[in-house]
This record gives structure tokens, sequence and C-alpha cells, in this order.
């Protein structure tokens, strides 16, 4: 007989301070059931919120699927799921290794001058403001502007696909249950694809140095086919973006709210990358991971899956698990070892790990080098509404 958890997914305050309610998961020892997402052919889908469980399904690669187009309803499925996240095996691994090494470390350290430098600017722009939006002004145009130039997008689109990608996000969340949202997400889905398949052509009619351009050049060696390419690309401006934006919203807001942590990091500026971490950490900006499904009945950690069930991991929740970490509650920029779970693990790792790091990292240089300390406007921003994605809607500050 399958047993439930003390709470249920209406109960848990999942866009606010879902933190507590994680505790009282984690401490109940089941996963949490969460009911039939309509996005998904499924009866619905298990989350586990502990950190050893979570690291056994993230490495797990028998007796599991990624391939979330084979069970999608026929009528719902697009090339945004065609991506090496959803595919398994030797396919994600050819998808994978025909973009890693614009993802490789070499390449971003080549990068960094640049992101620093548009850092830079946005600092400068945002300088003697009486009060300004953080996340406008700068969390969200940094990572927009760096993605646009590694994929090959025009700047000038870039407030599109944030548009797309936002109503993307917020239409994909069966916490948020409303029409609305869902045929803003279709009709965003359906812009967006458009967008992408004509981008794709034209670089293909004339090519320069640039990932798309890379793609396409591997259709022609049958590496890729071009519906393939459309759903990597829109898949990485999606996700290149979305989450980086995110972490750096996170970590100033979480520097700003622990004033000791912030006069740390000025006196020790190498702690620069062990803040970044933390913040990953702490206020994960992607709190649940993708979709899995069973294949056949497989036990992860004493609870048994039959075969076709789906299930995920809420990293937010493994990330504060007191079983893993010592006093998980606590931001502390000197934690370490630090080996949370926000870019996840196993081949499934998060491609963009490297960029995002480097991107949150330079801009927290950035921010520790100005004269006078940004201020905060309120203590109490507004969150996001959206369960799968962790960040500030709006952060007020004063810069000097």
């Amino acid at each position: 007989m399958t047993s439930y958890p003390p709470i249920t997914h209406e109960q848990i305050d999942w866009f606010h301070d879902p933190y507590p309610d994680y505790a009282r998961l984690r401490q109940s020892g089941v996963p949490l059931w969460l009911p039939h997402d309509e996005n998904y052919a499924s009866e619905g889908v298990w989350l586990f919120s502990r950190y050893h469980a979570a690291e056994s399904i993230l490495k797990r690669t028998s007796g599991v699927t990624k391939n979330v187009r084979s069970k999608r309803f026929e009528a719902d499925q697009t090339p945004f799921d065609i991506h090496m996240l959803n595919r398994d095996g030797a396919d994600h691994a050819r998808l994978r290794n025909l973009v890693a090494h614009f993802f490789s470390s070499k390449s971003i350290r080549n990068l960094e001058p640049e992101i620093r430098l548009q850092a830079e600017r946005l600092l400068q722009s945002m300088s003697g403001t009486d009060e300004v939006d953080f996340i406008s002004a700068f969390a969200e145009p940094l990572p927009m502007a760096v993605i646009a130039g590694l994929i090959g997008v025009p700047q000038e689109d870039m407030s599109r696909i944030r548009k797309w990608s936002l109503m993307i996000s917020r239409g994909s969340d069966s916490q948020l249950v409303d029409d609305d949202l869902k045929n803003g997400r279709k009709e965003a889905l359906s812009e967006f694809i458009d967008y992408t398949e004509w981008l794709v052509a034209e670089k293909a009619a004339s090519p320069v140095e640039d990932l798309i351009s890379h793609l396409v050049h591997c259709e022609s060696e049958d590496l890729i086919s071009r519906e393939e390419t459309v759903g990597m690309i829109a898949f990485l401006l999606f996700a290149g973006h979305e989450t980086t934006v995110g972490l750096i919203g996170n970590m100033v807001w979480l520097l700003l709210m622990h004033p000791e942590q912030w006069l740390l990091l000025r006196e020790k500026p190498e702690l620069a990358m062990r803040a970044v971490e933390e913040t990953l950490r702490y206020e994960s900006p992607t709190q649940r991971s993708t979709y899995r499904f069973a294949t056949e009945r497989i036990n992860i950690s004493g609870f048994e899956l039959e075969a076709g069930q789906q299930f995920a991991v809420i990293l937010g929740s493994a990330n504060r698990d007191g079983a893993f970490f010592s006093d998980p509650d606590r931001f502390d920029i000197q934690r370490a070892p630090n080996r949370h779970l926000a870019f996840g693990i196993g081949v499934h790792n998060c491609i963009g790990k490297t960029l995002a790091r480097v991107e949150a990292r330079v801009a927290l240089e950035q921010l520790i080098n100005l004269r006078e300390q940004p201020v905060l406007i309120t203590d109490r921003p507004s969150w996001n509404r959206n369960s799968f994605f962790r960040g500030l809607e709006k952060l007020p500050v004063k810069l000097g």
C-alpha cells in the first residue's frame, strides 16, 4: 500500500518561502505526490526531497528515460521538446557533444573580458540613480547579452526571447492553474519556434562564426537534423539565460540581506566564487529537476516506482538537507565543501554551468568594487510566481 506524506502539494508555499515545508517533507521520508499535469501524458509525478535520493536519481541511467517527447500527448509535441536534455544514451551524447566546446572552460575564459565589459557598462548606467530595479537593469540584460553573442542571436531580439521564455515557464508550472497562462504558453511556444526556424534558415543562407551556424554545418554532415537544430537552439536560448538571471538576482539579494557576508566579501574578494556556490545551494534558481520516467520497476531510497511512473527531484529541498549539509539554513559564503545539486550531476548535468558561474562571479566582482555598497530599498522584494525557477521579480536598490 502506498503511503503519503503529511502534507500535500497544495500546502507548500511554493512561491514565497517553501523551505519550512520542504523540511517537513524531508522529515516524512516520503516523496511528494504532484497530481496530473496537462503538459505531460502522465497521471502525476513523484517529487523526491532528500539529498541522497536526489543524488541517486540524478546519477541514475538504468531503468529510466528522459525521452519526454515519447511520453507527451501527440497534440502537444513541439520542436521545443527535441534537445539533449530530453534524450538518453548515445542520442543525448551526440547532441551534447556537438555544442560542448562552446561551453568549455577554455571558451568561457575567452568570453570573460566581454562579460566584464558588459557588467561595467550596466553598472555605469545604473549609478547615481535614486532607485533602480536591479533585476531589469542588470540581472536580466547581462546573461541575455552573453548568450545572444555566443549562440548568434541579434541583441535587439533578446527582449522578445525573454518575454517568450517567461510565458513558457509560467504556463508550464502545474502549481499555477490558469487557462490564460496555459494559452499564453502555447502562443509563446509557437512564436518562439517560428522565430528560431527563421533564424536558423537565415544562418544557413549566410553562415558566420557562431553556434547556430555550427549546427547548420553539422546538418550537412548528417550529424543532426534541422528539427533537432531548431530544438537545440530554442532550448539553449531559454536555459542559457533564465536560471542565470535568477542566480545573479538571488545572490545580490542574499548578500545585501546578510551585510556581514557582504563585508566579508569586500575584505576577501577571493571568496566571490564561494559566494556564487552558496547562492546556488541556498536559493537554487532551479528548484526542481526535469522529469524522468521509470522504464521498469525501480527502487529509489526504499520507495518503489512502477514502470511508466514519472518522478523528479526538488533541488531546492535537497540543497537544504541537514542530513548532508551542516547548518543548512545558514547563508555562509565560506562554506566548504559545498556539493550542492543546483546544476544537476551525472550525464545530464547543466552544460552551461561554467558560463553561469563565470557570469555570476564577474557580476559580483564588479559590484564589490563599487565605491559604495548597493542599498536595498525594501527587505521584502517580490518573488516570481514559479515553482520551477526561483528568482526575484524585482529588486529595488540604490547605487551610489
